[in-house]
């Protein structure tokens, strides 16, 4: 019985000194510049097949379970002034996807100027984002899709953790939902 007591308080003292690792940033920790405490979507008609799946990534990025974060985002009809809009395409109406390829985010500056595209990631602080979903990927995948791309238009990089929702690829990820890694580094960005 002593040995089972002192092996159980070992393992409670091991599981209660785990760190967390945070999912990476972009360079100079580049993100939304006007932050995330009214973070306003809007879905285009081209997108309207994704809504619920949006809606739903919108509300795990709200409450991640893991406490509270600043993230506070309501879709809005017009995509005037936005942080993220949402469109769909196929392969062969855009250069940037192929049959591979989920979905992509691009970063804009507040002159509609593009920072950084598929190819690259943003190194400054931008005012909005184009989220591109690939509709010849539909399926279950979508929920993972929008939430890993607004993890994106949030300003995390891609991380080699198959339990983030931020792996780059969905073959491999063992998760659907936003994760602590993922939650932390939200806090970190805008708090």
């Amino acid at each position: 019985m002593k040995k089972l007591f002192i092996f159980f308080t070992t393992l409670v003292l091991t599981l209660s000194s785990v760190t967390f690792a945070m999912t990476p940033t972009y360079t100079n920790d580049a993100k939304f510049n006007r932050g995330v405490g009214n973070c306003c979507y809007y879905v285009d008609g081209s997108a309207s097949g994704y809504a619920n799946q949006i809606s739903s990534a919108a509300n795990n990025w709200e409450v991640t379970g893991y406490g509270w974060n600043p993230i506070y985002m309501t879709e809005v009809s017009s995509n005037y002034a936005t942080h993220m809009d949402f469109y769909s395409a196929t392969p062969a109406t855009d250069s940037y996807l192929s049959n591979s390829t989920a979905g992509y985010t691009t970063f804009w500056n507040s002159n509609s100027t593009l920072v950084a595209s598929k190819t690259n990631f943003p190194t400054y602080d931008y005012f909005y984002t184009e989220i591109i979903m690939n509709t010849n990927n539909s399926g279950s995948y979508d929920y993972r899709t929008a939430k890993h791309e607004m993890g994106h238009a949030f300003g995390l990089n891609h991380y080699e953790n198959s339990y983030s929702i931020m792996f780059p690829s969905l073959a491999g990820m063992y998760v659907s939902t936003v994760q602590q890694c993922d939650h932390d580094t939200i806090n970190y960005l805008y708090n």
